[in-house]
């Protein structure tokens, strides 16, 4: 297998209607990944000593204190996205412990998923991953998304 294969990930769509996630951060790249994630997931849990005000208009619950090991309890699915990577990297170990699928926002290296750019209308959900190239997955989800505006 070459080294271009060995990074591809493989794209799938998850029913996450039941499933338990905790964001572990409060800031503006956790509040990005929490608004996808509404769409999809209503038992969302966000977890940081400071969590912007934006939170409050979702519907998530939110935990205004430091993340603790046993916010873990129950969790299927963990995004972290605090701005310390020391933390970030002890947190993923410990979901790695507890086989909790994880994203962590500031290392690549750490996650067993990455977030798509993802365009949801009238029940079609598109995600489009560009091998971790933000303004690639943003023009080609801008052209996407002209393109279904058309067709209506």
């Amino acid at each position: 297998m070459d080294e271009k294969q060995k990074s591809l990930y493989f794209p799938m769509f998850v029913n996450l209607q039941n499933k338990k996630i905790l964001v572990i951060g409060g800031g503006k790249v956790a509040l990005r990944k929490t608004r996808t994630m509404v769409r999809f997931c209503k038992n969302i849990i966000v977890s940081a000593p400071e969590i912007r005000k934006e939170f409050d208009a979702l519907q998530v619950i939110c935990n205004r204190r430091a993340f603790r090991e046993e916010d873990l309890e129950g969790i299927d699915l963990a995004i972290i996205a605090t701005n310390d990577a020391r933390l970030n990297a002890e947190i993923a170990d410990l979901c790695e412990k507890c086989g909790i699928l994880k994203n962590v926002a500031s290392d690549r290296g750490l996650c067993d998923f990455y977030f798509p750019s993802v365009i949801e209308q009238d029940g079609v959900v598109i995600g489009i991953g560009s091998g971790g190239d933000p303004a690639r997955s943003r023009a080609v989800r801008e052209r996407l998304e002209q393109m279904m505006q058309t067709e209506q």
